[in-house]
């Protein structure tokens, strides 16, 4: 009588932790679950971050292309001035 007892006690005490390992089985899981969705959130945010990165690039990118055509175009008007000097220094020394 008292092997039967300490039997189904120790078989009751298996089961109870095959439970016990399911349950933090599930548990890691959900934990698992909630990390993947906070990852995927911040990889969100990085895109996000990026995509304001290349807009800014793309700004200042196109200032600097106004720039160099300001520049460019000032560069026209000293050549233009350059040449308008070599040509009064010409006609002053005939």
């Amino acid at each position: 009588m008292g092997n039967r007892d300490i039997e189904d006690s120790l078989e009751r005490l298996d089961k109870l932790t095959q439970e016990e390992a399911r349950i933090a089985s599930a548990e890691q899981l959900e934990m698992t679950h909630v990390v993947d969705d906070q990852v995927r959130g911040v990889g969100g945010q990085v895109q996000d971050v990026r995509g304001d990165v290349q807009d800014i690039g793309n700004r200042v990118h196109d200032k600097v292309q106004d720039v160099e055509d300001r520049v460019q175009g000032i560069d026209s008007n000293v050549r233009g001035v350059d040449d308008k000097l070599d040509q009064a220094n010409r006609s002053s020394s005939l």
